[in-house]
């Protein structure tokens, strides 16, 4: 079991390194190739990862408030992303055991449904100060 656990980080960690590098020398804003949002193509309108990858790509240049210009939620939730990753590697390595109580909590999951639906919503109202949550 634990040969596969570190098979599979170290695939994970290939891929991670491999778009950091994409994201890093080919920025987002900058280049057309990457995918296209398809509920924004199809309405118009921004969904809760609309802008994340530019987000991602300012984030590596060191520029954080044009990652939260581009997407805050992207922002706020990515260290809890980071921690949890951490955890999940210390896991695979270490003998003492962390444990991840607070991303399996029922109340945080329905929190963090209810922050990205209220993010969603309030993202897409035409008035300020919404606007500015705007990809």
């Amino acid at each position: 079991m634990r040969l596969k656990n570190t098979t599979q980080l170290i695939i994970v960690a290939i891929a991670v390194t491999i778009l950091s590098l994409l994201y890093f020398f080919y920025p987002a804003a900058q280049y057309s190739f990457y995918p296209r949002c398809i509920f924004h193509s199809l309405t118009g309108l921004d969904c809760p990862g609309c802008g994340s990858q530019r987000a991602a790509s300012a984030l590596l240049h060191g520029r954080l408030l044009t990652a939260i210009n581009y997407n805050l939620l992207f922002v706020v939730v990515l260290p809890i992303v980071v921690a949890a990753a951490f955890v999940f590697c210390w896991n695979i390595f270490s003998h003492k055991k962390l444990q991840q109580r607070l991303l399996y909590q029922p109340l945080f999951v329905k929190t963090l449904l209810w922050v990205v639906l209220l993010f969603w919503v309030l993202r897409n109202v035409p008035v300020a100060p919404f606007t500015w949550l705007k990809a």
